[in-house]
């Protein structure tokens, strides 16, 4: 969210089975944004306007049926 408006910067199809809880990284140094998905890098991308301290969240669609657990930021 910039600005009070939400922006997708990338987006990748993956099959993920259902009923099964799969990990999510996303690895943000300066501009460099990379998303991996059980281990496997899925996205990464520059983003200029991304390149300072901020927030972090979590947003699925709307009809979505998802469930987080052990949601951690830690940085190095």
């Amino acid at each position: 969210v910039k600005d009070g408006r939400r922006r997708q910067l990338a987006s990748a199809a993956a099959r993920l089975e259902a009923g099964k809880w799969h990990t999510m990284r996303i690895v943000h140094k300066g501009n460099r944004i990379a998303g991996y998905l059980n281990g496997r890098k899925l996205l990464e991308l520059t983003a200029e306007n991304f390149n300072k301290p901020g927030g972090v969240g979590l947003w699925t669609k709307a009809d979505a049926v998802t469930s987080f657990d052990d949601f951690t930021v830690t940085q190095k």
